[in-house]
Parts: C-alpha cells; structure tokens; sequence
C-alpha cells in the first residue's frame, strides 16, 4: 500500500460533504436550508431538542429555525446545522461491522456473570473481571445489560462518590435516589432484597477497599444481589494488596464472596492462541466486501495479544481507516503489511508494542525488493 495512500483516502472523505454551507443566506436559500434539516430531522427520527443538543442550542431556538422564525445569529446556526449534517453523512458511509459479535470475550464474560447469579442464593457473589483498555468488556456488560432486564449497567468514574454510586444504581432499578448515603443505601436493601437483579459495575478500577466493603456490605450481603466488577489491573492489586491498613481487614470479607476473577490480559497472551481466534477476527474485521488475508488475521491477533495496544478497540480503528483506502478498496482485501503501514501513516504509539512484527514485515519487504532488483 502507497505510503500516503491512507492520509489521501482520509482527506477525500473529509472533503466529501452532503450539504454546503450557503454563499448568502437569501430567502431562497435559508428556505431550501429549512427543508434539508426538516429531511435531516425526519430521516435520523430526532427531536428538536435533540438537535439543539448536537449543535448546542436550545429546543426552542431549532424549532422557531425550522418554523422559519428565528431572529438571532442566522449564520451562525446555519453554520452549526450543515457541520452537524455533513458529520453524521460521514459516519453513514462508513462501512461497519456489526453491532455486536459473540466472540470468546463475549462468551467468557457472559458464563462468568450467569455462574455469579448461579451461585448467589442466601448472599449474593462476586464477579471480577480484569483486563486493559480495548478487550470489549464495557461493549460486552451493556449488551449484556440490553439482553438481561434484570441486569443493570453502571458506569464508575473518579468524580463520582460512593452516595452518587449507590443513587446511580438505585435509580436505574427504580427506586428514589435523593438522600443522604444511609437513606440511599436503606432503600436499596429493603428493594432488592426480595428481586432478581445482578449490578454490573464498569469502570471499577478506582475503588477503593473501603468502596469495595460498603458494596459487599450493601448489595451482596444486606441486598443478597450478585455484582460484577470490571476494571483494569489496577482492581485486582486492590484485591490482592496483602496490608491490613485502612480498613484493608475487610478484604479477606470481601474475597470470601468472589465467584471467580475472570483475567482477560493474562489469558489474551497465552501461547496456545490467546483469547481471540481467527473465527472471531474474520467475524468482527471482515465486512463491507473487504476479505482479510490469513496474515491479516494474524497480525490483529498479534496486536490482540499484546499488551497496552488497545486490542481489539486498535484493531477496529485501523480496519475502519484501512476502508477509506484507495489501494484497499481496489483491490478488495486486507493483509499484514497493510495493517502495519496503517499503524505507521496514523503514527498509532502501538509501534513501539510490536518490534517483532515490523522486523518480519520490513524483512518481508526487502527480500520483495531484492526479488525485483535481481
């Protein structure tokens, strides 16, 4: 592949738009703007306030815009209204995978957290789920979440507190969530205790042994609800942090109650294949009429393997870029020097990761070269 034919497929996509942004802004104009926001409007099944929301502006402001009554900064929204139209154009001719594919990621998370449920009865259990950013777990716990009704998905960040927390999950269960933590808390033992519902915690990393104690002493004891938690390494150095400073006591509580740990890193670098097969690859990289060659194939499992790569998450970005390609699309396939020149034109820090890979690629190359030189 050209080594700028990337960059070029990347540009003319971006120059490619549905709507133009008017000269002058004459009644005819504006008119025909008017109509083409009205279609934009029907076709995506948005509201008004949600366009206000992409552009931001006001419900109020887009509909007195589309009524043909708006007295502001004409331009301005104008201006707002065709980048929204042309963005959302350009993520529609974008050939994608689908949705959602069963790969043994998947699989795996999904029998940990039915065995958790399984075996919470007079108490609930734990589930852990470790691994780095690009694994899928996030994608894996809201499908899970969107399949399962009694399943709920909350996800964790550093700002929040443990009283934001537990009103999280009580209001995606239901129940009121104003209040004090106790009043928060009390409210969810008393409404879970006699419900089927299994708490999906994402993002868990930051949690604290004193977070982990409230959760174990709230949901899985008090509520008897079964929790998953799913972070990076950092989680299970918690969990496996030998002091007994800080309350860290109550870890041996909290670990009597693990189901299992279900590690993601440890497993993806198994030497007898790791956790992604080539079933799984074709299945997730392999569509809009572009075929993977079996190096291809081997080189996303490669980058899947290894760690601080981004995984599957790096692999679903290069192949989409690689569909942009003038040189791909005319030639309808994949392969392993494309993937590694992708990652050398988008200047991916998952260069510095794969030593061995650009070695037997460049090698690669060079006997090409001296092939056709000789």
């Amino acid at each position: 592949m050209p080594s700028d034919d990337l960059h070029r497929g990347l540009e003319q996509d971006a120059r490619q738009v549905t709507e133009r942004m008017p000269e002058k802004l004459s009644v005819p104009e504006l008119a025909a703007l008017i109509e083409s926001v009205k279609r934009f409007k029907a076709d995506h099944g948005l509201s008004h306030a949600q366009i206000g929301r992409r552009i931001g502006y006001s419900r109020s402001v887009v509909a007195s815009f589309l009524a043909g009554r708006y007295d502001g900064d004409l331009e301005k929204l104008a201006g707002k209204l065709v980048w929204m139209m042309n963005s959302e154009a350009r993520k529609q001719r974008r050939d994608k995978g689908e949705a959602f594919v069963s790969t043994t990621v998947a699989r795996r998370i999904g029998t940990l957290i039915v065995q958790t449920e399984a075996f919470s009865d007079a108490e609930g259990r734990i589930g852990v789920i470790i691994g780095d950013g690009g694994h899928g777990k996030s994608h894996c716990l809201r499908q899970y979440a969107e399949a399962d009704k009694n399943a709920v998905y909350i996800a964790y960040d550093d700002c929040m507190t443990m009283t934001r927390l537990f009103a999280e999950i009580a209001r995606a269960v239901r129940l009121p969530s104003a209040g004090s933590l106790a009043a928060v808390t009390a409210r969810l033992v008393k409404g879970l205790r006699d419900r089927r519902v299994i708490v999906l915690i994402d993002e868990a990393s930051s949690l604290r042994v004193r977070d982990l104690n409230r959760l174990r002493q709230v949901l899985v004891i008090k509520a008897r609800c079964p929790v998953i938690l799913a972070g990076n390494a950092d989680l299970l150095k918690t969990l496996q942090d030998p002091g007994y400073r800080d309350g860290h006591a109550s870890l041996d509580q909290f670990n009597s109650r693990l189901m299992s740990i279900l590690n993601l890193d440890e497993v993806a670098g198994d030497d007898d294949g790791g956790l992604y097969t080539a079933e799984d690859i074709r299945a997730l990289y392999e569509y809009g009429g572009i075929v993977l060659k079996s190096d291809a194939v081997e080189t996303f499992r490669r980058i899947c393997k290894t760690p601080r790569t981004g995984r599957l998450r790096t692999c679903g970005h290069i192949c989409s870029a690689l569909h942009m390609s003038p040189a791909i699309a005319e030639r309808g396939y994949i392969d392993g020097p494309a993937i590694l020149s992708a990652v050398d034109q988008l200047a991916l820090p998952i260069r510095d990761w794969l030593p061995m890979a650009y070695r037997q690629v460049r090698q690669q190359e060079e006997r090409e070269a001296a092939a056709w030189a000789g």
